[in-house]
């Protein structure tokens, strides 16, 4: 009788690895294969891709081989939405202790513990993986600043103002250095709503830098964004100011800004 429950957790733990082995050689392949069309989300894609990315960093002091110990995957923000919660939650658990194994059976030292993210970004195309050496700090990591700025002294804030003169429409919003991007567009989880049919779920996006500027970035619509005049090319950004003319498809709408804390 003693023996049965021995039985039964050897059988899982074989199971469990025998499940691992070919979750790892189906993502060796799409990785090798470059299948990167579609952002990936399932476990057996991103491990080999976040190994890649802790290769591609590693530092090295003397004898000593430092690998990042914080990584963030930063998605589109629709397959960001897309995943939910519990999903997002899962990955992060799995992938840090994979790349914690990956790490440690590679002799490789870390500056701190070993930490994996999901995050999204109104500027990222698909699946975009970065890596940095330090202490594990949620509040960096949930930074929209991470990887790309230090974050502000004293956070900026600007009220933002889409105006339609002619049928006296408008939106308004408040965007932060602080916070993250606000998001343009047909689907009702943006924070300035165009409902019509030429305006994308996910459109474009505003973001206040910590220089006090406003970039205005295309995410990657299907009938474009324009800047007086001037199309963006899809995923990219143009800083705008007061009084700029801007058309999401074929809605063209008046910028008015009030930047406060100057």
């Amino acid at each position: 009788m003693s023996s049965e429950p021995k039985l039964t957790d050897v059988t899982n733990r074989v199971e469990f690895f025998i499940r691992r082995f070919f979750e790892r050689v189906g993502g060796v392949i799409d990785f090798a294969l470059r299948r990167t069309a579609v952002p990936r989300t399932d476990l057996a894609a991103l491990i080999p891709h976040l190994e890649q990315a802790v290769d591609d960093n590693l530092k090295h002091e003397g004898a000593r081989i430092i690998a990042p110990n914080l990584i963030e995957l930063r998605y589109d923000y629709e397959t960001y939405t897309r995943m939910g919660a519990p999903r997002r939650e899962f990955l992060e658990r799995e992938l840090t202790q994979n790349i914690y194994e990956y790490i440690y059976n590679r002799r490789y030292e870390t500056l701190s513990q070993v930490q994996v993210k999901i995050a999204y970004d109104a500027f990222t195309r698909g699946l975009e993986v970065r890596v940095e050496s330090g202490e594990s700090k949620a509040a960096v990591l949930d930074s929209p600043q991470f990887n790309r700025e230090m974050p502000a002294a004293v956070e900026k804030t600007c009220e933002v103002t889409l105006r339609n003169p002619a049928s006296k429409w408008q939106a308004r919003a408040t965007v932060k250095t602080t916070s993250d991007a606000i998001g343009i567009g047909r689907n009702v989880a943006n924070a300035i709503l165009l409902d019509d049919a030429t305006v994308s779920n996910f459109h474009a996006a505003f973001v206040l830098r910590n220089d006090s500027s406003l970039e205005l970035a295309d995410r990657n619509s299907a009938n474009g964004t324009s800047i007086n005049g001037v199309q963006l090319d899809p995923g990219d950004r143009k800083i705008v100011r007061d009084g700029d003319r801007l058309q999401f498809g074929d809605v063209e709408l008046k910028l008015e800004l009030k930047m406060n804390n100057e």
